[in-house]
This record gives structure tokens, C-alpha cells and sequence, in this order.
């Protein structure tokens, strides 16, 4: 359970109505950042001349909670508490309009500030403010109340740090000369820092004919990095996951700590990954304050803002005004105040030319999910691609189903088998699967009234077990063998579940001739499934000769025989669409092995490639673990040698599918050395994508 009370977690007031321990508690981000701001508040102490501050970043990324947890440490520390007096204003400067209007916002925080040491003090002040405002006309009273601040701060011996927020905006508010006779205060008065914050880096800032100029050490706060997130989602959410898990939060928020802040509320009794498939909910939830974040812009701004958004990837200011139906000048021109205010930001992977994409890349989401269908399935399946590729638990869950039917169904527990011969790792999704057991299995009466027993099971179980151990072994022959015994042994008892193992051994057979290179041999095998059992209506025997056509159509690819393996894949295709969805685990469990035969031919991934073609135009991607197995297989497709280009054109085959792996397809043309423009959160995923693939090479 949540250590925070939702009352004391705040979204965009930090600091209000806590404590500092409660601040402090909470304040698991921006360390870094934090130990340099006390270092040069530090170094004032002592100093004749202050080093003012100033902390850039755009919205939403813990400027205000970095300077409530400034503030904290003054009030908690007490080398600090006994020289430095925090003053923090504000977060909207809306009554500063000139310096007159600024001292007299500093007198009325600093009395603010002292009721909580020292209440009669704080009364004098709160008296001299309530005096000196209704002094508002003479032409003296910036001097006047300045030197009432100064008298306050000798009177308490303390320095005073000034914190103000939105310094860019306060700029545009106040008179011409307001700028340089701050900047003249500051620097002629000891007694005064400031420790402002910006949503960028303004103009002033770097023009020597301004009065800002090399005035402050500047503080950029980047947007949080994965182990930042996942430290700040445990405190927000009381859950503490791994950083595979907080990925898709990280991407999709931008690494804001506010957006993180609102998910994990709505987070509370929910895994990270139903977090994610209800993120359309809640963004529907908070559609009011994605509204006023709009409608608080000017009117021409909101049309530059809104083009930015449904572009939804990196822009040129040409694309820009062309989405917004406006002049290429005066979008430029609005896109700087757009910078200024903190809501877009320039996109850093670009090239020569400059490209821009929203700050907080979520509101993207909330228009595709308002605006357009399409483009809100693309986002709901952006969702669902990054819930089976950064969530593990989707392949225990799967795997967990599959046990429970490996009981049942011999194909399913043998697929299981090879697998984790093939893969070793495997074996811990499927523990006790792989290991020798006998079935004991309760069965109906046969057609002529004798009941199958279970020495009957007993002896068939212990068949099979020798044979796989005559496999392993290298001694194929002897396996084939028992598997013409098997069926010898039980070929006219007409109970299904016999008929099951029945179909199973001859299966294997194929598979043992193949392994000894009598091809001829292995298709009449699966041939003899097909034409013994497929007139049944029985589900468990249709699997077998499904598989059965699943293998011959691969034995016919790597025979070189496409026409009639194209004649076997409209087979399997029209029995496989006829299959229920839990028959249907088995033939999809098989698609795993590809990776294996994939690495294994590798001298002729042309064929492999086949094969992945064959498989793919079959599989349902609403299902995650079908993603997942499709993601797999074309990575180690990758790692084997297959061509990136290749693997696009066969997951580009299908519309559908490839809107769902767009992130996939986004990360091998980008392997394959191709300028790719797509949304950020995309181009993310598949940044991560070409990891694995790196590592796996």
C-alpha cells in the first residue's frame, strides 16, 4: 500500500500544505540537480556578491518540487536554516507588472515565511506591506519597500533566497526597465539571491545587449531517465517495479514527473500493465484538463499547438504551417513563444533541419483519441504492442495455460519439449512440462462397451517416454520403432483418446525421418495423419492434422517443392480458421520452433523466410502472445542473417497487423539503415527494439 496519502502527493502544487519531512519523503528524483543548487547557495553564504540561479525545463518536469525541496532543506538544515531565509513566491507572478510590484510581492512572502518562527515580527511586516500599498502612486516607493525588505533580512540576520517561478513569463509582463533594475539590485545587494525558473532557455538569456545576460548558472533538468521514473512511480504508486516495466510510462510521458504523478494515481489497485490497457480510459477521465491546457493558449497559438499534436512526430516549420493552414513566418514566430511558454520543444534526433514535437507528448494522445478513429487505433495499439513487449508476465500467463493443457493434448506438451531443447531458458516458463510423468487419464467406455484401463495408459506412456529417450540419445531408428508399435499396438481401439496417441506417434515418425533424411518417407507419415484422421469432427485430432500439414508444408518449402507447398498452406489455412481459439494454442506454440529452424538453416534463410511468410499470414494479432511470438521469430530471424528489408515486407504484408507492430517494422527499417520519420513514442520502442536485436547479434 501507498506509504503517501493521495492528500500529500501533490500534481502541480509541490510543497503546498506539507511538511518538509513529507517533502523530503517524497523527493526521490533531481538529486543530482538538487546537490547543485545548495552547492552555490552554499557559496553565497559567505560571498560579498550572490550567484543567482535559474532552473530550466519545460512543464511538468519538477521544477516547482525541486525548489519546495530546496526550501525544505533551508528550513531542515541547520547550517542553512541560521543563514538563508527561503522565500518562494507564486508559481504565477500575475501582480508583478514593475519593481515597485515585485518588492512589495517579496515583503508580503517574507512575512508570510517569518509567522512561522516568529509571529510578532511577521505582524510588523504584514503592517509596513498593508502600509506601503496603499502608497502605490509615489514615484519612490520601489526604493521604499526594497529598503523594508533589506532592514527585515539584517534584522533577522539572514540572506534571502527569492524564488520565483515562470521567470520568462514575469519578463514579458513587466515594464521596459524592470529587467535592468533587478539585475542592479541583485548585483549590489549581498543580501538577495534568486533562484528563478524558465520553461526554456529565453531570448534574454543569451543576448549581451539584455539585462539577463550571464546573470545566472543556469540548471537544465532533463526529462527523468528509466531508473528516475521507476523511483518516482514507487513513491506515487507504492509499487516497486523493474525498469523493463516503467518503460512504456517513461515513453509515453516523456519522462514528466507530473504525467507520472497523475498515472499513478490512477494506478492504485492496478498492475502496470492494466494501467496501460486502461490509459485510454483515463485519459478520457482527465479530458477537462487537457481541454483548459488548451484553451488557456491565444487563439493563433492553440492553431500552431493543435498542428504540433495531430502531426504527432517531428516537424519542420514548413509541415507545421502547412497542417495549420498558416503563413511559414508566422508560425515560426509563434512556435518560439510556444517554446517559451515550455509546450513544445525542439527535437533533438533531427538532422540539419530543425524539427519540433510537443513537451508533453501525451496530449498527442488525448487528440488522436478525440479527433480521429484511425489514428486512435493506432495509439490503442502502440498501447497493446508495448504491453506484451515490455511485460514478461504475458508470456508466464500463456505459458501457465499451456501447462494445463499439456496434460491433455501430447502435440502441445511435445512442442513444449523441443522448445526448450532447443532453448534452455524456456523450461523456466514450463516447470515439471518437460520431465518424464505417466498420463493417467479418465475415459469414456470404446464403441463396443470395453473400458480402456489404465495399464492400458501405463503402457502406452512408458512407449513413448522410451522413445524420447532414444532420441535424445541420437538413436532415431530405435524411436521409430516404438512409434510403429504404438501404433500397431493401439490402431484398433477406437477410443479417441487412443486415436489421439495414435495420430501423435505417426506424427513423430515424420519428424524421426526427417532427422534421418528420408524425406519421402517423413511426408508420407504426415500424409497418413491427414488421410486416416480427417474426416473427423473431433477437435483433438484436427490439431494433429493441422500440425501434420503445418510440417509437410515446411518439408515441401525446404524441398523446394513452392507450388504444392502453397497447395498444403490453403489446406492448413481452411482447418486452421475452423479451430476454436484454445485448439488454436497448439498450432500457434508450434510458430516458436521457427526460431530454432530459422538459426538452423541458416544457409538458407530464403527458405526460412518462407516459412515466417507461411506462418504470419495465419496468425490473429489481438491476441498479445501471437505478438509477442511474431516480435520473437523476426529478432532471431535477424540475429541468424535474414535480411531487415525482408522481414519488413512480410510484416508490411498485412495492413492490419503491421499497424499493431508498427514499432517492429519502425525498428528494422531503421536497422536497415533507413531515415524513418514517426512519432517519438514509437521511435522509442523501436530504439529499445534494435537493443535486443544488438544484443542477440
Amino acid at each position: 500500500m501507498n506509504q503517501f496519502s493521495g492528500r500529500t502527493i501533490r500534481t502541480f502544487n509541490p510543497g503546498a500544505f506539507q511538511s518538509d519531512q513529507e517533502i523530503i519523503d517524497q523527493f526521490v528524483v533531481r538529486q543530482r540537480e538538487l546537490g547543485v543548487v545548495l552547492d552555490v547557495l552554499r557559496g553565497n553564504m559567505d560571498s560579498a556578491s550572490c550567484q543567482h540561479i535559474l532552473v530550466v525545463a519545460p512543464r511538468g518536469q519538477g521544477k516547482t518540487m525541486l525548489l519546495a525541496r530546496v526550501a525544505a532543506e533551508l528550513n531542515a538544515d541547520d547550517t542553512f536554516s541560521e543563514r538563508l531565509l527561503p522565500i518562494r513566491f507564486m508559481e504565477e507572478s500575475h501582480e508583478i507588472f514593475d519593481l515597485a510590484d515585485f518588492w512589495l510581492e517579496t515583503l508580503f512572502y517574507l512575512a508570510q515565511e517569518s509567522a512561522k518562527h516568529n509571529p510578532e515580527f511577521a505582524q510588523e511586516l504584514q503592517e509596513a506591506h498593508a502600509d506601503l500599498v496603499k502608497r502605490w502612486g509615489e514615484e519612490a516607493l520601489a526604493d521604499r519597500v526594497r529598503a523594508t525588505v533589506l532592514e527585515a533580512a539584517d534584522l533577522l540576520g539572514k540572506k534571502l533566497v527569492l524564488m520565483i517561478e515562470n521567470m520568462q513569463g514575469l519578463c514579458e509582463n513587466v515594464d521596459d526597465d524592470f529587467g535592468w533594475q533587478l539585475r542592479a539590485a541583485l548585483q549590489s545587494e549581498p543580501q538577495i539571491m534568486l533562484l528563478a525558473t524558465a520553461t526554456s532557455r529565453f531570448a534574454g538569456l543569451d543576448d549581451a545587449n539584455q539585462p539577463f545576460f550571464e546573470l545566472f548558472h543556469t540548471i537544465t533538468l532533463d526529462p527523468l531517465d528509466t531508473a528516475a521514473c521507476r523511483r518516482l512511480w514507487k513513491v506515487v504508486s507504492g509499487d516497486n517495479v523493474n525498469e523493463r516495466e516503467i518503460r512504456p510510462l517513461e515513453i509515453l510521458t516523456g519522462g514528466s514527473s507530473r504525467l507520472l504523478v497523475i498515472l499513478g494515481g490512477f494506478a492504485q489497485h492496478r498492475s502496470l500493465s492494466e494501467l496501460m490497457e486502461e490509459l485510454v480510459q483515463l485519459i478520457d477521465e482527465h479530458t477537462e484538463y487537457f481541454r483548459g491546457h488548451l484553451e488557456a493558449l491565444a487563439k493563433t497559438e492553440r492553431r500552431v499547438y493543435l498542428a504540433v499534436i495531430d502531426l504527432w512526430r517531428p516537424s519542420s516549420t514548413g509541415e507545421i504551417a502547412e497542417r495549420a493552414r498558416m503563413d511559414v513566418r508566422t508560425v515560426s514566430a509563434l512556435l518560439g513563444r510556444l517554446i517559451d511558454r515550455g509546450m513544445v520543444v525542439i527535437f533533438e534526433g533531427g538532422n540539419r533541419k530543425r524539427l519540433y514535437v510537443a513537451a508533453e507528448r501525451i496530449y498527442c494522445l488525448y487528440y488522436k483519441l478525440r479527433r480521429e478513429r484511425d489514428e486512435a487505433d493506432v495509439v490503442k495499439e502502440l498501447i497493446q504492442f508495448m504491453v506484451v513487449f515490455y511485460n514478461e508476465e504475458e508470456m508466464v500467463r500463456m505459458a501457465n495455460k499451456w501447462i494445463a493443457e499439456a496434460g491433455r493434448f501430447p502435440k502441445i506438451r511435445k512442442g513444449i519439449e523441443r522448445a526448450i531443447d532447443e532453448e534452455p531458458d524456456v523450461g523456466e516458463l514450463f516447470p515439471g512440462v518437460a520431465e518424464p510423468r505417466v498420463a493417467y487419464v479418465a475415459v469414456p467406455d470404446t464403441p463396443d462397451g470395453n473400458e480402456c484401463t489404465e495399464r492400458l495408459f501405463e503402457e502406452m506412456s512408458a512407449l513413448f517416454e522410451t522413445a524420447e529417450t532414444y532420441v535424445e540419445a541420437g538413436d532415431v531408428t530405435a524411436a521409430l520403432a516404438i512409434y510403429n508399435q504404438v501404433i500397431e499396438r493401439f490402431d484398433d481401439n477406437y477410443a479417441l483418446e487412443f486415436q489421439i496417441y495414435v495420430a501423435w506417434a505417426l506424427s513423430e515418425k515424420g519428424y524421426a525421418y526427417q532427422e534421418l533424411g528420408d524425406f519421402d518417407a517423413a511426408l508420407a507419415a504426415y500424409d497418413e495423419v491427414i488421410e486416416r484422421f480427417g474426416s473427423s469432427n473431433a477437435e483433438e485430432l484436427q490439431i494433429s492434422i493441422v500440425c501434420a500439414l503445418f510440417e509437410k508444408g515446411i518439408r515441401q518449402l525446404k524441398m523446394g517443392n513452392k507450388e504444392e507447398a502453397l497447395r498444403v498452406r490453403k489446406d492448413f489455412f481452411h482447418r486452421f480458421q475452423s479451430l476454436n481459439d484454445l485448439s488454436r494454442i497448439d498450432c500457434v506454440f508450434r510458430t516458436i520452433i521457427m526460431r530454432s529452424q530459422a538459426i538452423s538453416i541458416q544457409n538458407h534463410l530464403d527458405i526460412a523466410s518462407d516459412i515466417f511468410r507461411f506462418v504470419y499470414m495465419l496468425l490473429i494479432t489481438e491476441e498479445k502472445i501471437i505478438i509477442d511470438m511474431i516480435q520473437r521469430i523476426a529478432l532471431d530471424m535477424i540475429a541468424a542473417g535474414a535480411s531487415a528489408h525482408e522481414m519488413v515486407d512480410i510484416l508490411s504484408s498485412d495492413r492490419i497487423k503491421a499497424r499493431v507492430l508498427r514499432p517492429l517494422i519502425v525498428a528494422l527499417r531503421q536497422y536497415a539503415g533507413e531515415t524513418v520519420r514517426s512519432p517519438v513514442e514509437i521511435r522509442e520502442v523501436a530504439a529499445d527494439i534494435r537493443e535486443r536485436i544488438a544484443k542477440e547479434k
